[in-house]
This record gives C-alpha cells, sequence and structure tokens, in this order.
C-alpha cells in the first residue's frame, strides 16, 4: 500500500497533492488529467474534509490541556478539577465619613441600615453605590441634631435577589461581585465556605462554582459536607453587580436624605479604587495549579503570595518574609507587604480585608503582620550621544523618545518587589531606539525618601541594604567644593536654617548648611551610616520644613546595578530623570 505520510501539515494544497501521488501510484488512475477533470473536484473534497478534520481534531485536543486552551469555557473547565473558583468582577470602594443631621430625635444613635444607596461621580459618568452593612452614627456631643460615622466602606453597584430551586442554582448576572453573596435556604442563612475542610453534614453552608459564559452557580453539599436542600425549598441569593475597574477614580458620593434626616454630608478619605474585571484566561491558568498546591493554607511565603493573589486581582506587588528577617526581629510572625494597582501601598481597608482572608488559613502560631509596601526611588542621570548625519530627528525628539523608553523599562521589568535595575539592560534598550545613537551613559543613585513629623524629635532608620562608595575623610579645610559624600539628602529647615544631611567618610552623618554661598558644617553628628550594608541611622532630628513631598535620601553605591531591599519596590519617577541628547558629526 503506497505511504500517505506527506500529509502531515495542516495546508490545503499539501493535502491534496499527497492525494493526487497516492493515485497516480495506482494502476487504474495513474491515466487520469488530475487538473481538468471531475476528479480534481472530489480531490477538493476529499482535500477539505481532510484538513477541517484536522483542523477539529487539533482545536480539540488543545482545548483539553489547561496549558493550551484558548477558549475560556475550556479553561475555566480545567480549573474546576484543581477546585479554582475565578475570581469574579470586583466593586470599587471607598471610605466615607458622614454626617447626618437630624432634628427631634430622642435616641443618641442614628442608624444607616445596609444597603443603603449612594451615588458616585466621576467625570460626567454616574454610578450607584452601596454599604454593605448596616452602620451606627453617633450624636455630637456639641450638636444634638448632629450624627457621625467615619470610615464607611461603601461600595459600587446594585443589589439583584433571585431564587431558585435546588434543580437550577445558577446565577443569572455574569457581573457578580462574588464577595457580596448573601444565601438563605427557606429564610435560615447558610454561610459561604471555599473547602470542605472541618465541614460537617449538619453545616449550614454554601460552595460556588464557576460554570460556562462567565457566570457561577451555588452549590450545597449533598448531607456529607453541608446540608443539602431538598426540591421543595426556596433558595434565595442576594448580590451586588459592578461595573468594575470603570467605576475606579470617584471622588464625589452624595446621598438623598434617608432615615428622617434633614441633610447628609459625605467626605472621602481617597478616590475609590480596587474595582478590577473578573479573572482573565491567562491569570486562571497561572493559577489554577498553584492553588491546587497551596490547598487554601499558608505555609510556605509562596502561599501567602498565591491566596492573596488569587482573591484580590488588583495586588500589583507582593513581598512576604518571615519575621526572623527583620530589626529587630519578630519570632512568630510573617510579614507581608502589599502594593494594589493604582496607588502606592495599600489603604487600610484593603490591609483589613487581607487579614481577615488569611485569618482562617495560617497556623495558630503564626500571625501575619501588614506593613504599608514602600519604594526606592532612582535618581537617573542619562547622556545620549547621537550622529546628526544618521538622522532627521533632532535633540528634543531623541530625547522625548529615551524618556518613553525610559517608562517602559519600569513598566516591563521593575513595578514588583525583587526586582533589580540593571544599567546596561536599560543602556542597551535606549541604543536600540534609533540608529543614530552612538553611546548612552548613565549614572543612576537610589533615592529613599524620609517624610517626617515636624516639630518632633525622631530617630529614623532605613537601609540601601548596597555597598557605598566611602569617600576621603572630609576635611574642614578643603570644604564641601569637591567632596563626594556617600549620602546626601534635599534641604530641610533645622532650628530655622535651611540644611542638607551628608556622611563625613567617617561613619558620621553631619548637617551642612545649604543657605549660604559657601556650605559649612552646621552640626557634626546627627547620626551615623555603615559603608558596607549602607544601612543609616538618625538620632533625635527635629525637623521645622523641607521641601517638596519628602526629604530625599541619594546614595552612591559601588554597584552600577540597583537592587532594592526585600521590602521596598524600585520606581523610576519623571522628576527623578535627567536627560541630556549630544549630537555629533561622524
Amino acid at each position: 500500500m503506497t505511504d500517505l505520510s506527506p500529509i502531515k501539515q495542516l495546508d490545503f494544497n499539501e493535502t491534496k497533492e499527497a492525494l493526487k501521488t497516492f493515485l497516480k501510484s495506482q494502476d487504474q488512475f495513474k491515466d487520469f488529467d488530475y487538473e481538468g477533470s471531475n476528479l480534481s473536484v472530489l480531490l477538493d473534497v476529499l482535500s477539505y474534509n481532510t484538513y477541517y478534520n484536522s483542523y477539529y481534531y487539533n482545536m480539540m485536543l488543545s482545548e483539553m490541556f489547561l496549558d493550551s486552551a484558548t477558549q475560556r469555557n475550556s479553561v475555566l473547565s480545567h480549573a474546576k478539577e484543581l477546585n479554582y473558583l475565578p475570581t469574579s468582577k470586583r466593586s470599587s470602594a471607598i471610605k466615607a465619613n458622614i454626617s447626618v443631621v437630624a432634628s427631634n430625635l430622642d435616641s443618641n444613635y442614628f442608624n444607616i441600615p445596609k444597603h443603603t444607596a449612594f451615588i458616585g461621580r466621576c467625570g460626567n459618568k454616574t454610578y450607584n453605590f452601596l454599604t454593605d452593612k448596616a452602620h451606627t452614627a453617633v450624636r455630637s456631643v456639641t450638636d444634638d441634631s448632629l450624627y457621625t460615622v467615619s470610615d464607611v466602606d461603601i461600595y459600587e453597584g446594585r443589589i439583584i435577589r433571585e431564587t431558585y430551586n435546588i434543580g437550577n442554582t445558577l446565577i443569572s448576572n455574569p457581573d457578580i461581585d462574588t464577595r457580596s453573596l448573601e444565601v438563605s435556604v427557606n429564610g435560615r442563612e447558610y454561610t459561604y465556605r471555599s473547602d470542605i475542610f472541618g465541614v460537617s453534614a449538619t453545616d449550614r453552608v454554601f460552595y460556588l462554582q464557576a460554570e460556562n459564559d462567565g457566570r457561577y452557580s451555588i452549590q450545597f453539599g449533598r448531607d456529607k459536607f453541608g446540608v443539602q436542600p431538598t426540591i421543595t425549598d426556596l433558595i434565595e441569593a442576594t448580590y451586588r453587580v459592578t461595573s468594575g475597574s470603570s467605576a475606579n477614580g470617584v471622588g464625589s458620593i452624595t446621598s438623598g436624605n434617608f432615615g428622617g434626616s434633614s441633610s447628609v454630608v459625605i467626605s472621602l478619605e481617597h478616590l475609590s479604587s480596587g474595582g478590577s474585571q473578573a479573572e482573565d484566561i491567562e491569570s486562571i491558568r497561572t493559577f489554577a495549579p498553584k492553588a491546587l498546591q497551596v490547598q487554601e493554607r499558608a505555609v510556605t511565603k509562596r502561599d501567602y503570595e498565591t491566596l492573596l493573589r488569587s482573591r484580590f486581582p488588583n495586588i500589583q506587588a507582593i513581598s512576604v518574609y518571615g519575621g526572623d528577617e527583620v530589626i529587630p526581629p519578630q519570632f512568630g510572625k510573617v510579614i507581608i507587604s502589599v502594593d494594589v494597582v493604582g496607588g502606592e501601598g495599600a489603604a487600610d481597608y484593603e490591609i483589613a480585608n487581607f487579614r481577615a482572608y488569611l485569618r482562617d488559613k495560617t497556623p495558630l502560631t503564626i500571625e501575619p503582620v501588614f506593613v504599608v509596601a514602600k519604594f526606592l526611588y532612582v535618581d537617573l542621570d542619562v547622556n545620549v550621544v547621537y550622529d546628526l548625519n544618521l538622522t532627521s530627528k533632532s535633540s528634543g525628539q531623541i530625547q522625548s523618545e529615551v524618556g518613553t523608553a525610559i517608562a517602559e523599562y519600569q513598566n516591563t521589568n521593575l513595578n514588583d518587589f525583587n526586582k533589580t535595575f540593571r544599567q546596561s539592560r536599560l543602556s542597551a534598550h535606549i541604543d536600540s531606539l534609533d540608529v543614530s545613537i552612538v553611546s548612552t551613559d548613565i549614572v543612576a543613585k537610589p533615592i529613599i525618601q524620609y517624610i517626617p513629623t515636624l516639630n518632633f524629635a525622631t530617630s529614623p532608620s532605613f537601609s540601601f541594604e548596597s555597598q557605598l562608595v566611602q569617600p576621603y575623610p572630609f576635611d574642614v579645610a578643603k570644604g564641601f567644593e569637591t567632596y563626594k559624600p556617600a549620602v546626601s539628602t534635599s534641604r530641610f529647615t533645622v532650628e530655622g536654617s535651611s540644611v542638607t544631611a551628608k556622611d563625613d567618610g567617617l561613619g558620621n552623618i553631619m548637617l551642612v548648611t545649604a543657605d549660604t554661598d559657601v556650605e559649612s558644617v552646621f552640626k557634626s553628628s546627627i547620626g551615623t551610616i555603615d559603608y558596607k550594608t549602607g544601612a543609616v541611622k538618625l538620632s533625635n532630628l527635629s525637623v521645622e520644613s523641607f521641601e517638596n513631598n519628602a526629604i530625599k535620601f541619594t546614595a552612591n553605591t559601588v554597584s552600577k546595578d540597583i537592587k532594592p531591599p526585600k521590602d521596598r519596590i524600585i520606581v523610576i519617577r519623571g522628576e527623578d530623570v535627567t536627560v541630556n541628547v549630544m549630537p555629533v558629526e561622524s
């Protein structure tokens, strides 16, 4: 029998040629005109059939594996096998302080019911907001008609109520924020569980399961891992549907009068944030296998990262390390630093949500401690030389392109913990922008910002965790004109004088006058510096004012690459970047 091995690729013409070759090798068909006869039509049909079947089976086999599946429903099916629940849409949230004016009330308290509605505005768009629980405003001690309550969490969305029977528990709206789902059976409340650990047959619990088309269904324990409703039971669900990430950035919330009030005033602590779309395919593909490894328990560092990232998709960066790694050591604790999308660090209410989520997932002897995400900024001096004869671009155009390239490098290579700034890679990226660029010279220095409490003596300490270039000991006779300290700061005011801080080459931090033509030592020592580790410790520093938003401590490190401490994220800001473009002629 003739070999049909040439049919190896999903190509119509190759398949047809292979069929022709096969038929020509048969005595009964070798004299046919395959281009002009009706047999050519039959070969087209066979080729198309072969092509379609090959394509179909190839796609079908691809969808059978999580790594190669391209259809969302296929990916959800594989995630279900791994006991992974993809994250739904998330409501944007905002924290508000509410003042209610209500006269002629005998009570010292004013109740704001659960699901109280508000209207949020962002530009010319309006969004519905509501509370997720009841709050109690307390009467003012100075004004009997004024009631106030602080730190009220308000979520974007509107409430949907549905009823089901046990034969069909599919939630109809794919825009659900599953965190808000409340389920009752015949009026009795059921509690959501994400696993069956410790659940008995008599517990009133429900589970969620991802279904096709981005929807979810409510599942019960079949009288083994929770009470199973019967066909006659009435199942009720209340949940919030949301616009997701489009509601982020709302800065104005209003409300009509409620509960007998005559006026309501709402002040916000920040813009709305935390809204996100449903988890995408690539995220599910990444985290579903990891969730199976973790099994809803946080034991290793990676477990904490996986659990929090899968539950809170707005987390942009996370760093987890043991309490024994900090100074002074905090044994029995795990330190977690989180940065969320759209902000620097995480808001208090977000940290509270993180902590509540981990409460029953950590060992009894381990306490999760959340710390504010810190940042290591980079002072960047970039000098670019380009050949005038190789480009029609102006210096300004090249300068603009270099600025864009630096921002691209930041977004691609940094924006997370444990990411190192590498000068060679940034230099290569800039060199590749245009054939006219001859050379790129970069001087990068790490910056740590300190925001002091004004007119209050503090003793801050921090570390660059890199070896610094130790200068020669400062000589008063030679002055500061040629002196290059390992650490220097921006200006701030102490005891009525404008000063900067610099090291003296001997391990001390001194204050130097900054408002005179010739710099001089204002105080010989206000702290110490370790040149090997980059650790800076200040003592009893009382600052009266400072420039811009913080005091910048800029270091001169031995290494050209900048590796941040484990609790800091490297950020390149436009205000810290200087780009100089110099033309030459070849």
